[in-house]
């Protein structure tokens, strides 16, 4: 009996580490500002991993036009991405803690966070333990890059 409580804290506190804050945090994002910021992130990984040999393991669900955009723009770059299912993630939180990983997965990583200052967007992508990130910058209705890509591994 002592066990199984054990595990149900342990479940409920891999819970809440695995669901960290991914995705897009702007209200009401603009379907086409979405569409440009996604065309340039996938224009980035083109340039960094081969197309038909890579997959791409989102780590989070899609809910927001960027990610759409972004889902389309790698498949039809020639990427297999992998969506996440809010089932997939609660199987994987189980497995975590239940076993250890005994067969690597095949692809990368994937999540991104997009988020709003003022006039400026902020677009972090996450890929395995590469952080890549741009700003853009939003001037009578079009947006824009304000900078280059940041990398950091």
């Amino acid at each position: 009996m002592r066990s199984n409580i054990l595990i149900i804290i342990l479940v409920l506190l891999l819970t809440g580490c695995a669901t960290q804050p991914y995705g897009s945090f702007i209200q009401n994002p603009s379907i086409v500002t979405s569409k440009v910021m996604a065309d340039d992130v996938t224009a980035q990984i083109v340039r960094l991993y081969p197309a038909a040999n890579t997959q791409f393991n989102l780590r989070h669900v899609v809910k927001d036009p960027f990610g759409n955009a972004l889902i389309e723009n790698l498949r039809l770059a020639g990427f297999a991405v992998q969506e996440a299912t809010q089932q997939s993630i609660q199987q994987q939180i189980f497995a975590v803690s239940h076993q250890p990983d005994t067969e690597p997965s095949r692809g990368h990583a994937l999540s991104y966070i997009i988020d709003q200052s003022g006039d400026l967007y902020h677009v972090k992508l996450m890929i395995d333990d590469m952080r890549l990130s741009r700003a853009f910058s939003v001037q009578a209705d079009s947006i824009h890059p304000a900078g280059l890509w940041v990398r950091k591994e």
